[in-house]
């Protein structure tokens, strides 16, 4: 009985838990949606924006870059004429080729320097100095690839460290076949803390470079300037190989740069009719921290939010439980006797419309039981009312320990019990009524002299029948029972 009532009131009491949690699960789901999701559109859209603005500095990058290779070419190919053209005049005497060479480095806003090398490798300046500031360059890459047929050409060596100046440049050569003086190679130098300041201004700060890299992976110059980083060769790395290496152009995120370890954005083209690609990066911490500041600010207005909706729910579900268990107990009152703590009336009614139900469903038996304590008015008359409603209390817990869970016991008022025996034909009912009798008739009462005895009637339900039919019969079995002496118990079958 207890069972059904806790289950009764349970039953709405978790819908409404489950709706409560399915709302504030779906609010959540969603707010927390919405925060994923406006952090990925925003983070996407960040980087979107910046690789367009990467792509067009590249461009910018690029333009510079080629002009000033370009420069360099021209340069050198305008004192190549100049040799051959005047092939019995030193260059680095005649005034001519001195105020051409000069006129050339103007024009390059001192950026580029064209110098001499000799067939020896002996390197000479314009205008020539004397040979107190001459150097051997022969073991220099530059001088060396004129006299190779694979290399020989406009060749765009590796940056060296100046033996004249200290200067760290990029030598861009090309063969003499025709001049003066025994020369036999020219090389424009491109100093790089020259063009640096041109660079550093351009790119993006504070963490993003630009560099300039051979087709072979070989750093010709980068901004910021690291001499750590000018020379050295990032050929065999992923980024390489998978990009600048064999793509024209394009725009790439790396997690970890082969040349600093930063994650970086990338954006690179390769130099027309040069061995050149240009590399414009960002780092990814510059570009994404308004990004980040935007998402935290989102992430602790969702996290509170978050923790008023679960202490909202807590209250409410609280809440929802106080009044679950004020349902409960009130529902208690409702159904339970107060004296017995069996069910009453109410209850009885409840539990016999369910059993009649279910037995006409599943055809099962069912009994119903009256019991009626015998003389129990002289126990109040002659005893008082506390030694009477000890008695009720003593038979109720007896009953209730003679049956079955499944079985339901009831007060309905004085000393009248009603037992539903679940389950249970007419037949072995009887003798679980016998039972029962004979534990009531053992019960010792204190301050009761005499043992108390109970009449009982049965009846067993009826297919078809209502539960008010059934409780007239078993109430006229009792009432067969008590006329014939009491203490006794008949069914409805006797007469």
């Amino acid at each position: 009985m207890q069972r059904l009532k806790d289950w009764l009131i349970a039953r709405s009491s978790g819908v409404n838990h489950r709706i409560v949690y399915g709302l504030v699960g779906g609010l959540l789901l969603c707010l927390w949606g919405f925060v994923g999701f406006w952090s990925w559109w925003e983070r996407s859209s960040t980087l979107a924006a910046n690789a367009q603005v990467l792509e067009q500095l590249t461009t910018a990058v690029h333009e510079q870059t080629r002009n000033l290779f370009k420069q360099a070419e021209t340069s050198l190919t305008v004192a190549s004429l100049w040799m051959a053209e005047h092939p019995d005049q030193d260059p680095g005497k005649a005034p001519g080729f001195i105020r051409l060479v000069e006129n050339l480095r103007q024009a390059s806003d001192k950026l580029i320097d064209i110098r001499m090398v000799t067939r020896d490798g002996t390197l000479r300046y314009v205008p020539d100095r004397g040979q107190t500031n001459r150097t051997n360059v022969a073991d220099r890459d530059y001088f060396q690839a004129q006299f190779n047929e694979k290399t020989r050409g406009l060749y765009v060596a590796q940056p060296v460290i100046s033996r004249v100046t200290g200067k760290l440049g990029i030598p861009i050569s090309i063969p003499v076949t025709q001049a003066g003086g025994d020369i036999a190679v020219l090389f424009a130098a491109i100093e790089l803390d020259r063009i640096a300041g041109t660079f550093e201004a351009e790119r993006i700060q504070p963490q993003g470079t630009i560099a300039i890299i051979r087709n072979d992976g070989l750093f010709l110059f980068r901004s910021p300037m690291d001499d750590k980083i000018i020379g050295s060769n990032v050929a065999q790395s992923p980024m390489w190989q998978r990009n600048m290496g064999v793509l024209h152009r394009g725009y790439y995120e790396s997690d970890r740069s082969p040349i600093d370890g930063r994650s970086r954005a990338v954006a690179f083209t390769r130099v027309q009719d040069y061995p050149l690609v240009v590399a414009v990066t960002a780092s990814l911490d510059d570009l994404l921290r308004a990004w980040r500041m935007h998402t935290l600010i989102l992430v602790s207005i969702a996290l509170l939010i978050s923790i008023a909706c679960v202490l909202l729910a807590t209250t409410l579900l609280r809440s929802m439980r106080g009044e679950a268990a004020v349902r409960r107990t009130l529902e208690h009152l409702m159904l339970t006797d107060p004296l017995t703590g069996v069910g009453n009336r109410r209850m009885l009614d409840l539990r016999l419309d369910e059993e009649i139900l279910r037995a006409q469903r599943y055809r099962r038996t069912l009994t119903a039981v009256y019991f009626d304590l015998d003389h129990f008015k002289l126990v109040n008359d002659n005893y008082g009312h506390d030694v009477g409603d000890t008695v009720l209390r003593q038979v109720a817990d007896s009953l209730v320990a003679n049956v079955r869970q499944s079985d339901h016991v009831a007060r309905l008022g004085g000393e009248e019990f009603v037992v539903l025996l679940t389950e249970t034909d007419i037949n072995a009912a009887v003798t679980l009524v016998e039972r029962m009798r004979a534990a009531v008739a053992a019960l010792h009462t204190p301050g009761l002299p005499r043992h108390i005895t109970i009449s009982a009637g049965l009846a067993q339900w009826r297919e078809g029948e209502n539960a008010e039919s059934l409780l007239r019969r078993a109430d006229r079995a009792l009432y067969r029972a008590k006329a014939s002496g009491r203490n006794s118990a008949f069914t409805d079958l006797e007469d």
